[in-house]
């Protein structure tokens, strides 16, 4: 099992839940995609802390290469791409 976070930073706060609902919108889209969580921080504890985080789990390295090229993925990741201001990514075997 192949987890896939990745967290973004906004400076235009008012991007983060337009962010989440494009994330969200993946949701039975992307086949090799076997879960979609997401969330906002609530804490919002300074420098350190992200505005949104995005989990998937996929079944192995070959369905998170799957998913990376995915067009559904593609549009989001392009959309984000233009609202973020940081953006941090960790894949790990579970």
């Amino acid at each position: 099992m192949i987890k896939h976070v990745v967290m973004w930073k906004f400076s235009n706060k008012n991007h983060v839940a337009a962010a989440k609902d494009a994330l969200d919108g993946m949701k039975g889209r992307v086949p090799s995609m076997l879960s979609l969580e997401t969330g906002v921080d609530f804490q919002k504890s300074g420098a350190s802390s992200y505005d949104l985080v995005l989990i998937t789990t996929h079944q192995d390295r070959a369905q998170l290469d799957t998913y990376q090229a995915d067009p559904v993925h593609g549009e989001v990741k392009t959309l984000l791409g233009g609202l973020e201001s940081e953006r941090a990514v960790v894949d790990f075997e579970a």
